[in-house]
């Protein structure tokens, strides 16, 4: 497994989940529509996949699960997208 494609997925996922402000409306746009969507239909079981374009971590796990069929390069992305996470909420706190 390549090392910088899963430090990338994990700042990827990062920067696009929360990080990157001008992406918020379009995010938050997407996840009304979606979750709209389902509960006029009663599925309301698909609207806890929404997490995957909201939670840095799913979508590092799911970036490089889906690109690479690896399942612990994706556990490590998913570690990886956390720590950055939690990291950079500590260095903007202060």
């Amino acid at each position: 497994m390549d090392a910088n494609l899963i430090i990338s997925a994990a700042l990827v996922a990062n920067w696009a989940t929360w990080y990157f402000k001008p992406f918020e409306p379009a995010r938050e746009y997407i996840v009304k529509r979606w979750v709209d969507f389902f509960v006029r239909k009663n599925m309301f079981w698909a609207t806890r996949a929404i997490v995957i374009i909201t939670c840095p971590k799913c979508l590092a796990f799911w970036l490089i699960l889906i690109c690479t069929h690896n399942l612990v390069g994706a556990i490590v992305a998913s570690m990886l997208a956390l720590i950055i996470q939690k990291v950079m909420m500590y260095a903007e706190s202060k």
